[in-house]
């Protein structure tokens, strides 16, 4: 004990040497001071030392910092490299990434100062949705409303693509979790592991002696959970023990075990239903997980997610046909001012020959060729109208800005009158809107984890067993003598056990708490629905009342523009016997293009009228004979489903056990349309 108190000493006095930072306790004096008698001892406690400065000489140095400009290197003055004077600048990463082929491909814009005469290519409007749907990856439905302006670059991560299912399907993040994740938590998990050790120790007697021992671990074990909320595990361990302690029977010995536990909940978290929902118990994780990570849910996330992107593909849908029937009026607004150009440009020229033989004033002649002018800058403007809306359509397209063709609509526009039926469009809103079913499916996720929360608000009462088989030997495996495995099978050394274990909080305040917030949410969620379809009702209104007033303002246009025909022919002949002053006739000529322009633009949007009508009562689609369906899977995916249905098939049917889950999805509409209304009179 007093060597024991020396060195302890010793030691405090360099560790007070190393964290002063100075030499007021010289640590040679401390060195020397040791018995030299004891090499071992004094290599001990060098080493000792050291390690305790080299953890606080770090902070403990007396004196001032060096300049990088005070050094002198070995190798010359070089110049410096690897060093910034910064922490932030912007910077660019390193991706080679591959431009897109419609960029590639690419040529220079048309425009007013470039006008090629370009290959025509026409288009009618079925071919457009279909060459969007083959070319996009990605659905933008916003319109292009300046410099940086699009959806795509203004919130790319909220944009929809083709590939936002398989995210949703392959995700493992809480919240996220799609169905491999979901239906990992019942793989089969495998465990093992190996460690070796020694210890060694002095004896307390009179001759001294090392006494060791030498150990060895093995474990490993299978555990999985089961769809009823128990898990069951096997396991299989040995533990080795050689040592020179004492007398034991063995020098080395094996002790080992092989067995099985099973544990199943009877009332908190018990059962298919609430395992489906939730998903296995998580002791350590309850808080986070919640009750929202088991197969049905991933299962009404992927249906939700299925919703955002059908919504978006009718939305890019509308878009597209939005854009075709734009570029349709650009053209027939062009063809139009065009037209008047040609009739202002022969009113002009009339209107200078007979100032240059005297018979119409200069005044006259000027107004004409204000006339001529005003409607040639309309052509030039019509003219880049055409450019923009053939640029708006080939980008919704997927096509490249110019690829050497021109694009032109062949479809004319709807020239019949469409009159809806009010009861059977709403029918069609509230049942097939594809928002009204994402939101159902909220509905029905939260439902589902309000009866799995309820299951939690019990105590958590479980029923456990084990059995499992001992041995013991000096030997592992030995065909002679004692083993380890021999006295599995020949010695009666079996191990069981069987109880319950019971825990509960009291008063359950965080289960209750957790009901109480899913029974708001799906107060809250019911109340959007209301409001969604009551939001759906109005917009199948407005839609129905655009379509009328569409129709009504392009037939009393079409009757305006065969009126202004019929008095710019009767000008005319006037013009040709001189009685007709220039004014009347240019006005005329103006009046019957503004009519032109504004029926076709009533036309183009009595037919945006009806696109719109069908988006709001969720039949866009199939309109357009557009359908949404999962790609192929492999062969083997196939064979393995129709296995297990076989296996289905011939099972034996268990009459005590509900073996067949719930079903919480139907391949059609379910929701009944209940109307209490009484027929109006309609005005003639």
């Amino acid at each position: 004990m007093l060597r024991l108190r020396q060195y302890v000493e010793h030691l405090r006095g360099i560790f007070t040497w190393v964290s002063d930072g100075c030499l007021s306790v010289q640590p040679a004096a401390l060195l020397n001071s040791v018995d030299q008698s004891r090499p071992g001892l004094l290599s001990r406690r060098i080493v000792s030392a050291a390690l305790c400065a080299s953890i606080f000489v770090s902070g403990c140095s007396a004196t001032q910092k060096v300049a990088s400009r005070d050094l002198q290197w070995a190798d010359g003055d070089k110049p410096t490299q690897w060093y910034k004077d910064h922490n932030t600048a912007i910077e660019y990463p390193l991706i080679d990434n591959e431009t897109a082929e419609a960029v590639q491909v690419t040529e220079e814009p048309r425009s007013l100062q470039r006008r090629v005469d370009d290959e025509v290519r026409e288009m009618n409007l079925d071919e457009a949705i279909l060459l969007a749907l083959q070319n996009n990856k990605t659905v933008e439905t916003s319109a292009v409303g300046g410099v940086g302006q699009t959806f795509v670059l203004n919130s790319p991560d909220q944009i929809t693509s083709v590939y936002d299912s398989a995210i949703q399907e392959t995700g493992v993040l809480f919240g996220r979790r799609g169905m491999e994740a979901a239906l990992a938590d019942f793989d089969t998990r495998f465990s093992t592991s190996m460690n070796w050790g020694r210890t060694a120790q002095g004896s307390h007697s009179l001759a001294p002696t090392i006494l060791g021992q030498d150990t060895g671990i093995f474990r490993s074990g299978l555990d999985k959970s089961l769809a009823s909320g128990g898990a069951v595990s096997v396991y299989h361990n040995w533990n080795y023990l050689g040592n020179d302690i004492g007398t034991p029977l063995y020098p080395s010995s094996y002790t080992g075990s092989l067995g099985a536990e099973v544990r199943q909940p009877l009332l908190a978290g018990a059962g298919t239903e609430f395992t489906r929902v939730a998903g296995p118990s998580r002791p350590g994780f309850g808080a986070i997980a919640g009750v929202s990570q088991g197969v049905v849910i991933a299962r009404i996330n992927q249906d939700i997610t299925l919703a955002d992107f059908e919504r978006a593909v009718s939305n890019g849908l509308r878009t597209i046909e939005d854009y075709y029937w734009d570029l349709y009026f650009a053209y027939r607004n062009y063809d139009n001012a065009v037209s008047f150009h040609e009739s202002a440009f022969e009113t002009w020229r009339v209107a200078q020959a007979k100032m240059e033989i005297g018979t119409l004033k200069e005044a006259e002649e000027l107004q004409a060729r204000d006339e001529f002018y005003r409607t040639r800058s309309l052509v030039e403007t019509g003219l880049n109208q055409v450019y923009r809306r053939e640029s708006d359509l080939r980008r919704a397209l997927g096509l490249p800005m110019n690829d050497g063709t021109v694009l032109r609509p062949s479809m004319e526009p709807t020239k019949v009158e469409f009159k809806p039926d009010w009861e059977s469009c709403l029918t069609n809103g509230l049942t097939k809107r594809v928002e009204l079913r994402r939101q159902k499916w909220q509905v029905k996720s939260l439902q589902l984890q309000l009866n799995a929360a309820r299951s939690l608000v019990r105590p958590q009462l479980d029923v456990v067993g084990n059995y499992g088989v001992n041995g013991f030997g000096d030997k592992l495996i030995s065909q002679n003598g004692s083993s380890g495995y021999g006295s599995m099978t020949g010695d009666n050394l079996d191990t069981w056990t069987m109880g319950v274990e019971m825990s509960m909080p009291i008063g359950f305040r965080q289960a209750r708490s957790q009901v109480k917030n899913y029974e708001l949410l799906i107060a809250r969620a019911n109340a959007v629905l209301d409001a969604q379809e009551r939001s759906i009702a109005h917009e199948i209104a407005i839609s129905i009342q655009d379509v009328s007033v569409a129709w009504a303002a392009a037939q009393s246009n079409l009757n305006r523009l065969r009126a202004a025909e019929r008095r710019v022919e009767l000008l005319k002949v006037e013009v040709d016997s001189g009685t007709a002053i220039v004014d009347v006739v240019v006005r005329a000529q103006s009046s019957m293009a503004d009519a032109e322009r504004a029926y076709y633009e009533q036309l183009v949007a009595y037919n945006k009228a009806i696109t719109y009508l069908n988006l709001s009562t969720g039949t866009l689609l199939d309109v357009n004979n557009v359908h949404l369906a999962e790609g192929s899977w492999t062969g083997e995916a196939y064979e393995d489903a129709k296995l297990r249905a076989d296996a289905r098939t011939h099972a034996k049917d268990a009459p005590n056990l509900e073996t067949q889950p719930r079903e919480f999805a139907s391949p059609s509409p379910t929701t009944s349309v209940e109307r209490r209304v009484s027929k109006p009179k309609v005005q003639e």
